[in-house]
């Protein structure tokens, strides 16, 4: 259910045209409340719309308001139960509503190894095809955003000059994790590439319903030429590429 309530609001997101802050804020308050609180599966999209509703209004410059939220439910509550609800989610988080994401990291080590459009697009599908994906709650923030810097600057189809940008040591072309990114994280290259492991797997992969429907709203958001068509065409990242073998 956690999965099909993201891939709904990935459509209200780019419905609405909202920063990517705020998806990955979402996720975030809806993880943090639903560890504390037991929603009935109906109520849960009203906690996810409401969640949304919150995001907007830290990151936001003109933030969704609550008959929004009633409209894109198609009524399916009221008004009055989102301000319940909005007001239950800041009580039970003790008002600790905001949080670092993934995103946030992300841009961080994308600015500082100067990475062009193409790795931009294709760390910000992958880090993005995560937030759907319940096993990655247990992976920081930050290890989530390196990784996928590290398999998008790997990607086989990248271009030879943005791989050369990234990975020459002199001369020499060298796939792996830029030397930059371990001295800047502080991670070891094991505990990246454990978690790679983990992108590269999810992402070649499509999140599936109980009934096999599968769950497609990132990865047809990413096959837009505004993010260099990330989902289609580059080849699923290899998490072999950072020279460790991938699980069987």
């Amino acid at each position: 259910m956690r999965a099909i309530l993201i891939d709904w609001l990935v459509e209200v997101h780019m419905k609405f045209r909202l920063v990517p802050d705020t998806m990955y804020l979402c996720v975030n308050i809806i993880d943090r409340y639903l560890s504390v609180v037991q929603i009935p599966r109906q109520k849960l999209q009203l906690v996810g719309v409401t969640a949304l509703l919150v995001a907007c209004k830290y990151e936001e410059l003109f933030p969704m308001e609550v008959k929004d939220c009633v409209y894109i439910t198609d009524r399916a509550y009221t008004k009055d139960e989102v301000v319940m609800m909005e007001a239950h989610i800041a009580k039970k988080l003790k008002f600790r509503l905001s949080a670092p994401t993934a995103f946030q990291f992300l841009q961080r080590m994308l600015v500082i190894t100067g990475s062009g459009r193409d790795v931009r697009n294709l760390a910000n599908y992958y880090s993005e095809r995560m937030l759907q994906e319940y096993s990655a709650i247990r992976f920081r923030p930050s290890l989530v955003a390196v990784a996928s810097i590290s398999l998008a600057m790997n990607n086989p189809d990248l271009s030879s000059r943005e791989k050369s940008k990234h990975l020459c040591v002199g001369d020499i072309l060298r796939p792996g994790i830029p030397e930059m990114l371990l001295q800047y994280t502080r991670y070891s290259a094991a505990e990246i590439c454990d978690v790679a492991k983990v992108i590269a797997r999810k992402v070649a992969e499509h999140t599936k319903t109980y009934s096999r429907k599968d769950l497609l709203a990132v990865k047809k958001k990413f096959e837009s030429s505004r993010y260099s068509n990330a989902s289609i065409n580059f080849a699923n990242p290899e998490a072999s590429h950072l020279h460790l073998p991938m699980d069987e």
